[in-house]
């Protein structure tokens, strides 16, 4: 079971073993974890001497192979939140005190960021997943827009993830379900791959259906919803030289649902009542990776992304077409180690709205943009006789956009996103680092570009009546943009494991919707600028004394205040703590788990929402290489609780994975 809370997926919840990295040097430190490419840094790196938090999870914990939405794959890490009522067309996140536009979201590197009306951006089956990693911080010199609180990285499973030592081709069925929703589903996958005149070829097949009933959230009230998940995942790849591979992917999602017109909303009534969706994404990539050798690599990506949301009287397609190019290098010059991280990207995203549709303009967005990370390595550890390691961490991106509606009306802006790192370690296992990044996010096409009706006008009285209220458009919207200072440290010594950060930021031009009713207007503006600040702490324990037996605690808080006016932001994140406890008994493949989450009270929407302790047992156990099982208990006692956006959180239930292979 790997369940890494912190940088990389080995210091939170799977510690590295004692010894692994002790007294290598640098190259042999990289090479040794090659095959973890780290978000944060877009090159393969150490984890535990990369200067941020990174949450890991990966296919073999039961978090992941068990989830069915995105609540139950994320909503369990500390500072992490996710809003909705469970439905998965309504779920959106806030992390490090950014909503849903100011956390990048990827799938397979190819950016998710449709946006209309109170629908979420995670269209994606976690039955595919292999691994998620969330990169905390301000990342849009490596990322570009978004990218102020973070980057969270889905991929998928690959044949190579499958096939076991020896075996050239096989199949799998997944079954699972979920209690709280009424939920069953299965997937089959089929694998292989063989040997070529060129080189190894090898392919993927997945396909996936669940369908789920009414939601019981916290306390046993039920959410309206009636879901049928269709999903399919096709991929494959050709070694055409030994450093050389062509690959190409297809990742096809498909819901119908029938559920309140805002999917945020707990209960239908008559303004919110139900309504049949269909909701599409495919993402369809080819690409060619050269890498000559562990130091290097450069990989390109031909992409196509469509995103639909379909309604009987409202249709909603974005497209995406991309191409980007991304690599790293390490050079070697005695006594500097550097390592570049570089890339470009083109992007274009149109809008197209059907029916009724409203707040989604047909608009077009043009995207541009270069990036270099260097980083500089170059010292001796004290106890060689010199003063430390130390890395020196300078990059930049250089992003242009152009937006244009179908009226001709234009919006262009340039931004480079700057950022500077520091790292010292004195001894191996030791490190404080601390750094300063800039991060932004441009407008949405609907923010510059809206101008339908946004609702209709109502009566309060007999002889009084407020009239239509339409969106107004406002091309001159400039993108938000932030300042990030973010010092912290890491320790790990023999049972131990520490990694902390502290975080300050400085946020201009939010943009938020200004409603004025009497007018019957609604239009986006910059409206305020915000001070936010919190930490991160991941603490682990893996004593050697009692193998199997591994120990975690996680802590987070963010705080914040408006600028101008002092006055504390709501809907942040309170001081939260995931504390867990892992035992694998060897002998038959078991682990057992247990997880705690606990909060402070908190302001939930516009009440004060008690503090809350939640508890979640977990098992893992293979008995036999072509049999998994995983089971995970959700909110043991069934606690009622609310997270900061209002919205109650998940009720218990059982979640049940059971895996055969062959």
């Amino acid at each position: 079971m790997k369940r890494a809370l912190c940088c990389g997926a080995t210091l939170a919840l799977l510690s590295p073993a004692p010894g692994l990295l002790a007294d290598s040097p640098p190259t042999e430190r990289i090479e040794a974890s090659a095959p973890l490419v780290i978000t944060g840094t877009r090159a393969p790196t150490d984890p535990t001497r990369a200067p941020l938090i990174l949450d890991v999870i990966d296919r073999h914990d039961p978090t992941l192979s068990t989830a069915g939405r995105i609540e139950e794959l994320l909503g369990d890490l500390p500072g992490l939140q996710v809003a909705g009522q469970g439905r998965r067309n309504g779920q959106t996140l806030s992390l490090r005190g950014f909503g849903r536009g100011g956390v990048l979201v990827r799938l397979d590197g190819v950016r998710q960021d449709i946006t209309t009306g109170h629908l979420g951006n995670f269209f994606l089956d976690p039955a595919l997943l292999r691994e998620v990693q969330v990169a905390r911080g301000a990342l849009s010199s490596l990322y570009g827009g978004n990218a102020m609180g973070g980057v969270i990285s889905f991929e998928t499973v690959e044949a190579a993830d499958l096939l076991r030592p020896g075996e050239t081709s096989g199949g799998r069925l997944s079954l699972r379900g979920a209690s709280d929703r009424d939920e069953l589903g299965a997937t089959v996958t089929l694998f292989g791959r063989t040997a070529t005149a060129h080189g190894e070829a090898d392919g993927l097949l997945a396909l996936g259906r669940s369908e789920s009933g009414d939601i019981r959230r916290a306390g046993g009230d039920t959410a309206p919803d009636d879901a049928r998940l269709n999903s399919l995942l096709a991929k494959g790849g050709l070694e055409i030289a030994p450093d050389q591979r062509l690959f190409a992917s297809w990742q096809h999602y498909r819901e119908d649902s029938t559920q309140p017109a805002n999917p945020q909303s707990f209960a239908a009534n008559a303004s919110n009542p139900l309504r049949d969706r269909r909701v599409t994404s495919d993402n369809v990539q080819l690409g060619h990776r050269w890498q000559p050798g562990v130091a290097t690599r450069w990989e390109t990506r031909l992409t196509f992304g469509r995103q639909a949301i379909d309604e009987p009287a409202a249709e909603r397609t974005q497209d995406r077409l991309g191409l980007q190019g991304d690599g790293y290098h390490r050079l070697a010059h005695g006594w500097l180690t550097q390592t570049l991280a570089f890339g470009a990207e083109l992007d274009r995203a149109r809008q197209r709205p059907g029916g009724n549709a409203s707040g989604f303009p047909e608009a077009d967005i043009d995207t541009a943009a270069l990036y270099l990370d260097d980083t500089l390595t170059v010292g001796r550890y004290l106890d060689s006789g010199g003063a430390g390691e130390f890395d020196l961490g300078l990059g930049a991106r250089l992003d242009h956009y152009r937006a244009e509606d179908s009226a001709g009306r234009e919006s262009r802006e340039n931004q480079v996103s700057p950022r500077l790192r520091l790292a010292w370690r004195p001894l191996d296992g030791v490190m404080l680092y601390s750094g300063y990044a800039e991060a932004f996010r441009a407008p949405t096409l609907s923010e510059l570009y809206a101008d339908e009706r946004h609702f209709a006008g109502f009566c309060p009285s007999p002889f009084f009546c407020f009239p239509d209220n339409f969106w107004v458009p406002n091309p001159d919207l400039r993108p938000e943009t932030s300042r990030t200072w973010e010092s912290g440290l890491a320790w790990q010594a023999g049972d131990w494991g520490l990694r902390a950060s502290y975080f300050d930021t400085r946020a201009d031009d939010f943009i938020d919707t200004e409603v004025d009713i009497l007018a019957g207007t609604t239009r986006a503006a910059n409206v305020s600028r915000a001070h936010l600040w919190g930490f991160d702490a991941r603490l682990s324990w893996s004593p050697q004394a009692l193998s199997g037996l591994h120990a975690q605690l996680g802590l987070a808080e963010v705080s914040g205040r408006d600028r101008d006016s002092g006055a504390p932001l709501g809907r942040l994140t309170p001081l939260e703590a995931l504390a867990g406890l892992d035992y694998r008994f060897t002998g038959p493949d078991l682990t057992l788990g247990w997880r705690g989450r606990f909060a402070e009270s908190h302001d939930a929407g516009d009440t004060q929402a008690p503090g809350y302790g939640l508890h979640d047992l977990q098992l893992a156990w293979a008995p036999r290489a072509s049999v998994e099982t995983s089971l995970k208990l959700r909110n043991l006692a069934d606690k009622t609780w609310y997270r900061p956006d209002g919205s109650l959180g998940d009720g218990r239930s059982l979640l049940v994975n059971l895996s055969l292979q062959w």
